[in-house]
């Protein structure tokens, strides 16, 4: 499980990705319109992505999370928790990945709430 644990950075950037894509299709064409961009709307065709991008955060997130704060019997020299300082930028990134994955998950929601 070491090698899943190093390779946490990869599952936290791609939720990350995916929270992304999964807001494309409604924050894309705000963001486009606001730059006076013509034709945004066509953006919102991507909708078709937003719930299996939405399964795809759920997963990625939650591979590096028990990757991250499961219990080890030994810390294996080269694994994370074997330089301190590595495995609280690692909790961080965590965090702040989720944080900015469930924004843009959310933001079909508070888009409108926000410019309504």
């Amino acid at each position: 499980m070491n090698q899943l644990e190093n390779k946490s950075g990869i599952f936290i950037g791609s939720g990350v990705a995916a929270g992304i894509v999964a807001s494309i299709c409604c924050v894309g064409p705000l963001v486009l319109t606001l730059l006076g961009v013509s034709g945004a709307a066509t953006l919102a065709r991507l909708d078709v992505l937003r719930w299996p991008m939405i399964i795809a955060v759920i997963a990625l997130f939650s591979i590096a999370g028990v990757s991250l704060y499961r219990k080890r019997r030994s810390c294996e020299p080269g694994s994370l928790c074997a330089d301190p300082r590595k495995f609280r930028m690692m909790i961080t990134a965590y965090w702040i990945g989720l944080a900015l994955a469930i924004v843009g998950i959310t933001s079909p929601y508070w888009v409108v709430w926000l410019f309504d």
